[in-house]
C-alpha cells in the first residue's frame, strides 16, 4: 500500500460534508477520490476529480479506494461497514455503531474476521482540550478523581432540515441519547483509562414534537468506583450554556466549555482544591476533533499505530447503553 491513502466516503450529509471533508483535505497522508451519496445534488461542492456515485454498490466497485468513512443513518452502519470490509476496505464508522444489538454485534464480528482495521468515529477523545485533560489525570494533578459530569445538548427541531432521520426511531434507534451520549461515554473512558461497568438512565420527551427522546440523563459508574452523571438534549436551546466537561478530584478539577462537539476551539480550566484559584490551560485552538481523528486512524492503517479504540471496547459500550436504553423504555 502506498503512504498515501485514497479514500471513499458513503453518506454526504453535513457531519461528512463540513467537518470530514475539510479534515480530508487538510491531511497530506489520504486522498478522497470517491464519494457516495443518495442524493447526488449533495456532492456539487466536491471537484471532478472525485468519482461520485449514488449506489453503494458502484462506489464499492472502485478498485483505487483503500479506505473508507461511513456517516450514513443509523440503520444503514451494518450494511455499509459489512459491505465495506467484505471489499477489503479499513473502515471509519460514524457512531453509533447500529440501532439493534444485534445489528451491533454483526457488524464487531465482521470487522474482528477481517484483514483490515475498523474503527467506530469518536471524534471527542481527540479534540486537544481532552488530550490536555487526559495528560492531567495520568499525572495526578486532581489527586484522586472522585465523579465526572457532561453536559451536552444543543436545539433540534423535527424540521431541522429537508431528511432529518435524527428525530425517526427506525432510522436512528433513539433521539438525543443515542446520539449524543456515545461521545461522552467513549471520550470519559478514555480520559479516566477506565471501563463503564454500569449505566443508568431516565429518558424524556419534553419539548420537540417527534416520538424518540428529546432527552436524558445518564448515571455512570466504573470499575475503578469513579461515578459519572450525563445530561444530553435536543430540547436546549443554543444561546444556552450547553457543552461542558467537568472532572473533579481530590487535588483540583478541570472544568471545559465548548470542547463537546465537531469545531476546534473551547475554553479549559483548573481549579486548585486547596486555594479554589483558577488556571487556564493551554491547547490546540485551530485543530479540529475531525483533523485529529483522520491522522489517528491513518496511522493505525499505516504505521500500524494502537488502534482508536478495539472492537471489543465498542460492542461492550454500547451494550450497556442499549440495554439501559430497552429498559428505560419498558417503562413508558
Amino acid at each position: 500500500m502506498s503512504k498515501i491513502l485514497n479514500m471513499g466516503i458513503i453518506g454526504y450529509g453535513w457531519v461528512a460534508r463540513d467537518y470530514m471533508y475539510p479534515a480530508i483535505q487538510k491531511n497530506k497522508r489520504v486522498n478522497l477520490v470517491a464519494v457516495c451519496a443518495k442524493n447526488a445534488l449533495e456532492m456539487e461542492n466536491l471537484p471532478e476529480t472525485v468519482k461520485k456515485y449514488t449506489e453503494t454498490a458502484d462506489f464499492l466497485s472502485n478498485t483505487s479506494l483503500d479506505t473508507v468513512y461511513i456517516a450514513t443513518p443509523n440503520h444503514l452502519h451494518k450494511k455499509h461497514t459489512i459491505a465495506s470490509i467484505n471489499a477489503g476496505l479499513h473502515v471509519l464508522c460514524e457512531k453509533p455503531l447500529a440501532t439493534t444489538l444485534g445489528d451491533a454485534e454483526e457488524m464487531i464480528d465482521s470487522a474482528l474476521a477481517a484483514k483490515t482495521i475498523y474503527a467506530t468515529a469518536y471524534d471527542q477523545r481527540f479534540h486537544p482540550a481532552h488530550e490536555q485533560i487526559r495528560q492531567y489525570i495520568s499525572e495526578e494533578k486532581l489527586g484522586t478523581v472522585t465523579q465526572v459530569k457532561i453536559d451536552y445538548a444543543c436545539w433540534l427541531p423535527k424540521n431541522w432540515s429537508a431528511n432529518n432521520w435524527r428525530t425517526e426511531q427506525e432510522k436512528a434507534g433513539s433521539g438525543a441519547i443515542i446520539d449524543l451520549a456515545p461521545h461522552g461515554l467513549d471520550l470519559l473512558e478514555m480520559l479516566l483509562n477506565d471501563s463503564i461497568v454500569e449505566i443508568q438512565l431516565f429518558d424524556q420527551r419534553q419539548v420537540q414534537d417527534y416520538a424518540v427522546d428529546d432527552g436524558g440523563i445518564l448515571m455512570l459508574r466504573f470499575e475503578s468506583g469513579i461515578l459519572g452523571s450525563m445530561h444530553v438534549g435536543y430540547n436546549r436551546p443554543d444561546a444556552l450554556p450547553r457543552r461542558t466537561l467537568e472532572i473533579f478530584g481530590t487535588a483540583g478539577m478541570l472544568r471545559a466549555t465548548n470542547t463537546m462537539g465537531q469545531d476546534a476551539g473551547g475554553k479549559l480550566i483548573f481549579i486548585d482544591a486547596e486555594t479554589g484559584s483558577e488556571k487556564s490551560i493551554d491547547f490546540d485552538m485551530e485543530k479540529s476533533p475531525f483533523e485529529a481523528q483522520l491522522e489517528g486512524f491513518i496511522r493505525s492503517i499505516l504505521e500500524g499505530a494502537k488502534p482508536l479504540r478495539t472492537a471489543g471496547d465498542d460492542i461492550r459500550l454500547f451494550t450497556l447503553l442499549y440495554n439501559a436504553l430497552k429498559k428505560e423504555t419498558q417503562w413508558h
